[in-house]
């Protein structure tokens, strides 16, 4: 018994360096014909991708992805105009608060909280009022155009009655040779006067208040009369749209 077991283990030692001797010449011979695919195989597996975190996400996936990156796009672009308007309503407002003395008088700059249809057609109402020195009868403009005058004040904000308000009157220049006449407000930013026959009056023309500074109230938009008749009657409108107007000035001192 002694002798057997000695044996199988002698027998054991030496087949260890045959099996590795075998396998060396097995590696050999099959090692370039498996080792690519299996490199491959190995690589896909383990190594990392070169399209990065999309490459294991599905269709479905890529397109829901897609969508809310386009999603934040489209918000991002509307941050964008939305910043833009408030810059260009910054610097409008910039440029009405340095010029608030000039050659047409002292005034202060006003924001239009509330227009027609919200108020009593041809008024406004301003958020300037008696803290700021606005007082009824100062004379409202925009840019270098006569939009009223401040009819009523409270302590934070005032009335601004236009010149096209019915029944309103307003002495006005127009024409070639300069004739001084009566507006008068038809409503709906229209207006109306009447001039000689010997007064040149064309489309187009503006109709102004008299003054130092000359302000625009209207343009020429339509001219009747007969061959008998000793005046012509011209029809003009406001410069502008009152959704223009979103900032303005009050003159609150008049011209020196």
């Amino acid at each position: 018994m002694m002798k057997a077991s000695f044996k199988i283990k002698d027998y054991g030692a030496r087949a260890a360096p045959v099996a590795v001797v075998l396998f060396v010449v097995l590696f050999a011979i099959f090692g370039s014909l498996f080792g690519p695919p299996l490199r491959n195989i190995f690589v896909s597996v383990v190594a990392p991708s070169e399209e990065g975190e999309y490459a294991l996400l599905s269709r479905g996936a890529l397109i829901a992805r897609l969508s809310d990156a386009e999603s934040e796009l489209t918000r991002i672009r509307y941050q964008a105009a939305l910043y833009g308007l408030i810059a260009e309503e910054n610097v409008r407002l910039r440029d009405a608060a340095n010029a608030v003395k000039i050659s047409g008088g002292v005034g202060v700059t006003g924001r239009v909280i509330s227009r027609p249809p919200q108020t009593i057609y041809d008024s406004l109402l301003l958020d300037a009022g008696g803290d700021r020195g606005v007082s009824a009868g100062d004379l409202v403009v925009f840019e270098n155009v006569a939009l009223g005058r401040v009819v009523a004040v409270t302590e934070r904000s005032a009335t601004v009655r236009l010149f096209s308000s019915p029944g309103s009157s307003q002495d006005v220049l127009v024409g070639s040779p300069v004739a001084v006449s009566t507006a008068r407000g038809l409503g709906g930013g229209a207006f109306e006067l009447s001039v000689p026959q010997s007064v040149t009056v064309e489309k187009g023309d503006t109709v102004r208040l008299p003054g130092t500074e000359a302000y625009a109230l209207g343009v020429v938009a339509d001219i009747s009369s007969t061959a008998t008749d000793v005046s012509k009657l011209v029809r003009f409108s406001g410069v502008g749209s009152l959704a223009d107007f979103d900032f303005v000035r009050i003159i609150t001192e008049p011209p020196q």
